[in-house]
This record gives C-alpha cells, structure tokens and sequence, in this order.
C-alpha cells in the first residue's frame, strides 16, 4: 500500500468514523448546503483548436458546475466537511477533511482540502468577481489535494503550511505554504498582501501547460511542452485592496519546471481585476480569503490576464469586463464580455451565468 492510499485510508476513516459516532448526539448541527451553476458561452472559431476564422462563432450551455456540502459540528474542537463535486459529466470528491480548532496558535487539517496557494483560486467559486478564474490561477495554482496542514492567525498574519500528495497524475509529493498580511484595515477596508509557494515532485510523471483563455468550453489553445519532469518550484504574489464600494486583486505567479535530463522550463503570469458595487455594499473578506458582496444589488467588474512560455515562446493576453447581478444569497446572474489576444490567437467571447445556491 501506497503512502498516498494510507493517508486516504486513514482520512477517511476516521471522517466516517468520528462523524457516524456523533451523529445520534449532534444530528441537529449537520449542514447541508449546495449550489448549480447553469452556463452559456458564445465565442469565435479562433478560440477553438485547427479554427483561425474569427468571423465565425460557437455555441455551448452546460451545467459549469454542482456542489453538495455537508459539514459537521462534531465536538467543541473538531469539525468536518465532505464535498461532492458534479461537472462534465462526472462527480468526483473535492473536500473530505478533519479540522482540529483545540490548539491556542494553530489549526490542523487531515484530508483533502485545498491547498494554501493563489488568493483566486481559494476563493469560492460561488465569490468570483469573473465567471472563470485567471489563466495563471488555472494553470498552476494547485487547488484541492489529499494531505495534512497547520492554519493560524497571529495578530494580522494569517498563514498555512502543509504536506500534499496530490493526484497521481500529476506532482507525488507537494510543499505549500502561504503568509497573508493585513497592514491596514479600518472597519471593512483594508490592504491584504500575500506570498506563497509550492515546492512539487513529479519523479519523472508528464508536465504540460494546457489551458484555455479564461472560456471554459473553448479548447485548451495554451499548450506547451511535454515535459518528464523530476521537480516543479513555484512563487506567488498577491494584493488585495477592499475601500468601500471597490475591490481590487492582483497577483503574480512564477514557475520553474525541471525535466529529468535537468533542463528548465520557465513559466509566468498574473492578473489585475476590480469590482465595483453600483447598489451599495462591500465586498466581505474572511480568513485571507475574499468573499461575497454584502448586499444585492449590481456589480461591475474588469479584469486583464496575461500568461508566458518562455521557453516555448508563447504569450496569451485576455482583456474582459463584467456585470454581476446578485438577486439575495440564493440568486445571482453573471455576464462576462471578453477578448482574446497574443501570440496564440484572438478572439471574443461572451459568457452568462445563472447561480442558485442553498
């Protein structure tokens, strides 16, 4: 037995167990919630691959995504949450985590969870300001992997360090950790500033950017090397500015890539995107994380992307502009107006969203 299917084991034992035990006593503080995201997307030929007629268009509606949540009061100290995830016709497990809250510095986190890397990507998919996520959040910000991690907050710091094995299609072993400091704040304003890094082993496992530009149902046109890669470092940089009405995030993100023949692939990227709330209201923020408008009511929202293959010679840029319209905490209507560009290809696309969550 693999250390990886131990660890799974292990996690998920002791979820079913710790939670099936204090089901007769606490039944009352289970959680059941959810949410369906139902898409449509309308965009050029060129952003599909072997089509370099932008004169021509697609289009596609799928369901983008479904969750089902279930969390757990356990005891005073330990709490539980397992995910089901349902999109492109197949329904996978994307949280099953242990969290022990009974420590003054520090929490613990057995099970799969997300990792602590990429400000856009740990922030909920229901939170966005865009309908997609950035190309260099998608590409190499790591998300949800099984492992174990330590989480506090000491004064205005809040950090996370932890030990992954993430799929065994990709990297077999993973280091990540992240520090987030709020040097101001006054009431709900605030100046959020954020490293991080992932340190990843792949023993000679496949590595390749392949990415599409921010469209989810458009194909992957960002393609690079394939590479057997021994290691992969990453670094990432991040700003998140909330004044009133305003929210502003960036980040900026590096990679390096190392073959088992020893060469080096380098990788790089970010993201400057806003929001504005027309109806009143804020954007919330919690645990370095951002969070959902305060208020219904409209939102603006804009953002420009940009991702590098250095050694491939490759560079895509997207340019888009938004408008969110949240009805109360169950509703809420995305549109995303957006073009292409680089040396990849161009094109436009315009992306809708219906939102229901419970």
């Amino acid at each position: 037995m693999t250390s990886k299917q131990t660890m799974t084991y292990a996690a998920l034992s002791a979820l079913c167990l710790v939670s099936n035990a204090s089901f007769a006593k606490i039944n009352d503080d289970i959680d059941l919630s959810g949410y369906i995201m139902l898409d449509y997307n309308k965009f050029d030929t060129s952003l599909l691959e072997g089509q370099y007629d932008s004169s021509s268009s697609e289009s596609t509606s799928e369901i983008r995504r479904a969750r089902l949540s279930f969390k757990s009061d356990i005891s005073k100290d330990w709490k539980s949450k397992f995910q089901l995830g349902f999109a492109d016709g197949e329904t996978e497990i994307k949280d099953a985590y242990l969290e022990y809250s009974g420590w003054k510095y520090a929490d613990l986190t057995i099970g799969q969870q997300k990792e602590g890397f990429g400000l856009e990507k740990l922030t909920s998919s229901r939170k966005l300001l865009m309908l997609e996520r950035s190309m260099i959040s998608e590409a190499f910000s790591p998300g949800r992997s099984l492992g174990i991690s330590l989480s506090g907050d000491i004064a205005s710091v809040n950090w996370q360090l932890g030990y992954y094995e993430p799929d065994e299609d990709e990297a077999t072993s993973a280091i990540t950790g992240r520090v987030a400091w709020v040097p101001w704040q006054q009431d709900t304003n605030l100046l959020h500033l954020g490293i991080a890094f992932s340190e990843r082993q792949y023993d000679g496992n496949e590595f390749r950017v392949n990415e599409p530009l921010e469209v989810y149902t458009a194909d992957s046109l960002i393609e690079g090397d394939k590479i057997n890669a021994d290691s992969l470092s990453q670094q990432g940089v991040e700003l998140l500015w909330l004044k009133d009405r305003f929210t502003m995030m960036a980040e900026w993100q590096q990679a390096q890539v190392t073959s088992i023949e020893n060469t080096t692939n380098d990788y790089e990227g970010g993201y400057l995107q806003f929001g504005y709330q027309l109806s009143g209201g804020y954007r919330k923020y919690k645990n370095a994380k951002l969070g959902a408008s305060s208020e219904p009511g409209w939102e603006v929202t804009g953002r420009y992307s940009l991702l590098k293959l250095k050694q491939e010679n490759q560079d895509a840029k997207t340019y888009a502009l938004g408008v969110n319209y949240t009805v109360n905490k169950n509703i809420k209507f995305m549109a995303d107006y957006f073009e292409a560009g680089g040396t990849i290809t161009s094109g436009n696309a315009i992306s809708l969203r219906l939102q229901y969550s419970f």
